[in-house]
């Protein structure tokens, strides 16, 4: 993240976690291994979050939208841009590229856009990771009560 992904590399990983490269080398055979196996640790902390609101939400056909708005809202900033900065390094990769449409293929498949609540979703999905990318990438520095304010302003907006 310090450096920009052009930096990422495993004598960078090596040095930062203060063990050998050899070290690095025999857990991730490769910087996309590595690059997959960190993206998917942040993934999973995501879809723990979006799971636990999932679980609390009432249920509708917005209740997917509504889960990863509210996840979306309470996660980490470091850990978006973490994913920001990794979704960037990775975005190359065909296998990862594929995941991630299939990721959002699976959310906008909750969303109906011939209703009005569907096209409500779809906006709020997109402003949500419109905000993610202006934060996760550095492009606008958000204090928190901004981020919260932003989320809840989605959600009342768009998904009440």
């Amino acid at each position: 993240m310090r450096d920009g992904p052009a930096h990422l590399t495993i004598d960078a990983v090596a040095a930062e976690a203060g063990v050998s490269k050899g070290g690095v080398l025999y857990a991730f055979a490769t910087k996309d291994i590595l690059i997959d196996a960190m993206l998917a640790r942040v993934v999973a902390e995501y879809d723990e979050l979006a799971e636990a609101f999932l679980a609390k939400a009432p249920d509708h056909s917005e209740r997917h939208i509504l889960a990863h708005v509210q996840a979306s809202a309470g996660a980490d900033p470091a850990r978006g841009s973490r994913a920001a900065a990794l979704m960037a390094s990775f975005i190359r990769s065909p296998q990862f590229r594929k995941e991630t449409i299939d990721y959002y293929r699976g959310l906008f498949a909750h969303i109906d856009p011939a209703t009005e609540r569907g096209r409500r979703a779809r906006l709020a999905l997109l402003a949500a990771e419109g905000a993610f990318a202006l934060r996760g990438f550095g492009l606008h520095p958000f204090t928190d009560a901004d981020w919260q304010a932003i989320h809840d302003d989605i959600i009342a907006v768009l998904l009440s």
